[in-house]
C-alpha cells in the first residue's frame, strides 16, 4: 500500500499494535521511529506521518496537504460478475479514481453473484479501501449495486459522455471518439456473458454511443480499467502527480 487510511481520532490515539496496518507498517514495511509514511483521511486530506513511537501503539505526527485531491469525473457502470472478478474490478477502479461504480444485475448474469458474502458482508469495502490505498489516494468511490440496468441507467445525471463497450455492434474505437463539450464520463460494462437486446436497446435511449477497445475480447475487470483510462483521457481529467512531503 502506497498510503494507509486512517481515521480522525486514530490521529491522536494512534494504530493498536494488533492492527493490520500496523503489523504492515512494522513488520512488512520496517518502520522504525523517525521514519515517515503517508496517511490519509477517507475523503479528506492526505499527509506525511513521522513515527514517534511503537509501543504501546503505533503512534505519528502528521504534516498535512493544503487541499484535497480533485475526484476524477467518470462513473462506471458494470454488469455484476462473479465475485472474484467483481474484487479486481472494486480494486482497479478504485485506484484509477472513479467517482462512482453502479453494479447492476445483468440479462445475461448469474443470479447467484448477489447472494456472495462479498454483498452480504460488506466485504467490497475491502477491496475498495485496497484500491485507494494502492493508488496513494483518499478519494474512495462510492458504490451502488441495484437489480437492473434499467435501476442503473434512471440514477444518471442527464448530462455526461455516455460510452457503452459492445464488441459486436460497435460504431468506433472508443479511442477514437471525442466528448463534445461533457465533462464527466459515464462507461457501461456488460457482463462476461454480454448484453441483451433489451438492455442495448435501453442503453441507446439513453443517448450511449457505443464503441470497442479493439479486435479482443477482454476480461471485465480490463475493459473497465482501459476503457475507463480512455474516457479521461479524452475528458483531459488527468491531474498531474503531487508528491506527499
Amino acid at each position: 500500500m502506497n498510503l494507509v487510511l486512517i481515521t480522525e481520532p486514530e490521529v491522536s490515539a494512534g494504530l493498536p499494535l494488533a492492527d493490520a496496518r500496523t503489523t504492515h507498517l512494522l513488520g512488512t514495511v520496517g518502520l522504525r521511529v523517525g521514519q515517515t509514511f503517508h496517511v490519509g483521511i477517507a475523503g479528506g486530506l492526505r499527509g506525511l506521518a513521522t513515527v514517534s513511537a511503537t509501543a504501546p501503539v503505533l503512534r505519528f505526527t502528521v504534516v498535512w496537504e493544503k487541499s484535497v485531491q480533485v475526484r476524477l469525473p467518470l462513473t462506471v457502470l458494470i454488469g455484476l460478475p462473479r465475485p472474484q472478478t467483481a474484487k479486481k474490478v472494486l480494486h482497479d477502479l478504485a485506484s484509477l479514481g472513479a467517482a462512482r461504480l453502479i453494479f447492476f444485475e445483468a440479462d445475461k448474469g448469474d443470479p447467484g453473484y448477489v447472494a456472495s458474502s462479498l454483498w452480504k458482508d460488506s466485504e467490497y469495502l475491502d477491496a475498495l479501501r485496497k484500491g485507494t490505498e494502492q493508488a496513494c489516494s483518499t478519494l474512495v468511490p462510492e458504490v451502488v449495486r441495484v437489480a437492473s440496468l434499467a435501476e442503473a441507467l434512471a440514477q444518471l445525471p442527464a448530462e455526461g459522455w455516455k460510452v457503452a463497450l459492445d464488441p459486436y455492434e460497435a460504431t468506433g474505437a472508443l479511442g477514437e471518439s471525442t466528448p463534445s463539450s461533457a465533462h464527466a464520463g459515464i462507461l457501461a460494462i456488460g457482463p462476461e456473458r454480454g448484453w441483451s437486446d433489451k438492455e442495448r436497446a435501453l442503453l441507446r435511449a439513453q443517448g450511449f454511443a457505443v464503441h470497442h477497445l479493439g479486435d479482443r475480447i477482454l476480461r471485465v475487470e480490463a475493459a473497465c480499467l482501459v476503457g475507463g483510462g480512455l474516457m479521461l483521457a479524452q475528458l483531459r481529467a488527468w491531474q498531474a502527480h503531487r508528491a506527499l512531503g
